[in-house]
């Protein structure tokens, strides 16, 4: 068993001699909250909600302005923190996107080197301690802050089902086998076994289909080590009753369902990499090429469909690996028209996953004390 830091040990023993507390809105409550936020009509309470839980009605309200939809993670990570700052009797909201002086410098300098940029604080009146809401590409969720000492406990705020991290794998060539570097190795040593079981896999004869069939070994360092290189020394995530749970980052194993999956067609797209295997699939569909004008019969595409609550059509499928945006497309008698250079292609992921499926506040409890 891989035992316990300092501050593991501190964060742990200080949550668990508080009276546990119910999240904030549970996952029921914040799918409501989700499906009303992504269609964007005036059903939300923007009131109750700034009064329950600050951080997640800007968030909202953000989305609102940018145009844009909001994720399902935004809610849980939003409503996990205000319910550890209850917990705390961190009584003092501050929105640090609008207020950049409320955090002291030092503290500022001590979250700049976990890579994190504070978005919402939640604190003591006499800011003697905080619970520092952040991002960042490569940092973890938040920060408790015990200013005088200037400790800092690193959280990560998970649902109850979720990614650990999900990095783009290196571009493939023409052949369509997995790429492994060293430069994705140094940023993401992690997943090292997991491609080692993987060699030869070739995306073009598994598009379409996750590979999820990894080691438990494997697996298990992808989840374990994911955290330890992120800094975070626990994890916050929700009980099958609706309570807020502390566990180790380095123990999640202990409590979770793990699993590993590498998806062939990944969440970023760019410009096509791979043009003759393009050219080809093309051909398989019947398209008709004048210069860099591509015809193709509607019927022999796939409709791609926005993520978030708007689930409008946002392009056309080639095949589960290229597409392009209905914007870019003509639709004309049942066909489809669109410039070459307007494809994109999906780039591969490699990810951990875990699942608390039947997690329990007092048996957690009952075993770190």
């Amino acid at each position: 068993m891989i035992p316990l830091t300092r501050l593991q040990k501190e964060i742990i023993k200080e949550f668990y001699e508080i009276k546990p507390t119910k999240i904030v809105f549970n996952k029921k409550q914040r799918n409501i909250l989700w499906k009303k936020a992504t269609a964007k009509k005036d059903t939300l309470n923007f009131d109750m909600l700034k009064k329950e839980c600050p951080a997640l009605e800007h968030q909202i309200r953000k989305s609102y302005e940018n145009n844009q939809n909001i994720q399902s993670a935004v809610f849980s990570e939003c409503v996990y923190a205000q319910t550890l700052a209850n917990m705390l009797q961190l009584n003092l909201f501050v929105n640090c996107l609008e207020d950049n002086n409320f955090i002291p410098a030092n503290v500022k300098d001590l979250l700049k080197s976990y890579n994190l940029v504070p978005r919402y604080a939640y604190s003591t009146t006499d800011k003697k301690k905080m619970l520092i809401q952040a991002g960042g590409h490569s940092g973890i969720d938040s920060a408790l802050i015990t200013v005088m000492d200037l400790n800092i406990y690193t959280i990560e705020f998970k649902e109850q089902g979720a990614k650990t991290s999900e990095p783009d794998l290196p571009k493939y060539k023409e052949d369509g086998e997995l790429v492994v570097t060293k430069d994705f190795l140094n940023k993401y040593p992690q997943f090292e076994l997991m491609l080692n079981e993987k060699k030869g896999l070739n995306f073009f004869e598994v598009m379409g289909n996750n590979v999820n069939n990894f080691t438990e070994e494997s697996i298990n360092v992808a989840v374990t080590n994911n955290y330890t290189k992120k800094y975070a020394d626990v994890i916050c995530t929700e009980d099958i009753n609706g309570y807020l749970v502390m566990l180790p980052a380095n123990q999640i194993s202990l409590w979770a369902e793990i699993k590993g999956e590498i998806r062939p067609a990944g969440r970023n797209h760019y410009k096509v990499w791979t043009p003759k295997t393009l050219n080809r699939f093309l051909e398989d569909i019947e398209a008709v090429i004048n210069e860099k004008v591509i015809t193709i019969k509607k019927d022999k595409m796939s409709i791609r469909k926005q993520r978030g609550g708007n689930r409008s059509i946002s392009g056309y499928k080639i095949n589960p690996l290229f597409f392009v945006f209905s914007k870019d497309c003509k639709d004309s008698n049942g066909y489809i028209s669109f410039n070459i250079d307007k494809i994109r292609q999906l780039q591969p992921t490699i990810a951990g996953k875990i699942f608390f499926k039947n997690l329990k506040y007092n048996e957690v409890k009952d075993y770190y004390n």
